[in-house]
């Protein structure tokens, strides 16, 4: 071949080395590329979602208090007191068609505790430890007790029971003293809550194994049981 046509031909078509070459950095800045994208992708997806979520919940709670008239009067909540916090949020909530909260009697001298007589009850009946429905519908159910042990030279098992019509729904159950030491005295705070739905005439007890070591005196405003209507079958 012609010396100069051989070298018009390599001027115009490229070299082998040429045509393969990619530089490194051309492919790592297209895979950092495309990372950044699926990171913003999947970024804007989950915000999406969670948006989404936020909004469900606040139409339904809009759903819920549209229909719920302001309640009268105002009722500050009392902090460093659980039983008066429950109390004041029992005055200040809407649900005012069934609910009580009762107090435990300073002589309890068996495992079903019995409870003050002059307690709050409305809409419920209260007989002979228990609490008597008399609408039906969804409860939500509290009981806190608090209990004052002086170690004997064993373990001793405190147990809290929620029972419906004489059947336990939700149990609480802590051992102390495991360490034997006869001089030490333990408090202890036991409670148990219960949504269940429930027909008239149902009835609500609490049972204490170790009733003796409930104590009236040293915190006699903190063993409540408490109950509200949070949703009517009517």
């Amino acid at each position: 071949m012609d010396p100069g046509l051989r070298q018009a031909l390599s001027r115009v078509a490229p070299s082998q080395d040429t045509a393969m070459h990619v530089p490194g950095g051309s492919v790592a800045s297209h895979l950092g590329t495309t990372s950044r994208s699926y990171f913003y992708f999947t970024t804007a997806t989950l915000a999406l979602c969670l948006v989404f979520a936020v909004a469900t919940i606040m139409v339904l709670v809009v759903q819920k208090t549209d229909s719920i008239p302001n309640p009268p009067g105002k009722f500050p909540l009392k902090g460093g007191n659980c039983s008066e916090d429950i109390l004041c949020i029992l005055e200040k909530a809407p649900f005012k068609k069934s609910w009580a909260y009762l107090q435990v009697s300073k002589h309890i001298n068996k495992t079903k505790l019995s409870w003050n007589k002059d307690g709050i009850v409305h809409g419920v009946r209260y007989q002979d430890g228990n609490l008597v429905i008399q609408f039906p519908g969804w409860y939500f159910i509290i009981c806190q007790l608090q209990f004052l042990v002086k170690c004997p030279e064993h373990s001793v098992d405190l147990k809290l029971e929620l029972l419906i019509n004489k059947d336990v729904k939700k149990q609480t159950l802590v051992t102390v003293c495991e360490s034997g030491a006869q001089t030490k005295n333990i408090y202890q705070n036991l409670s148990q809550f219960l949504l269940e739905h429930l027909q008239v005439n149902s009835t609500i007890s609490v049972k204490v194994d170790k009733f003796q070591y409930v104590d009236t005196n040293t915190f006699p405003l903190e063993n409540v049981l408490s109950i509200f209507l949070y949703s009517g079958s009517d």
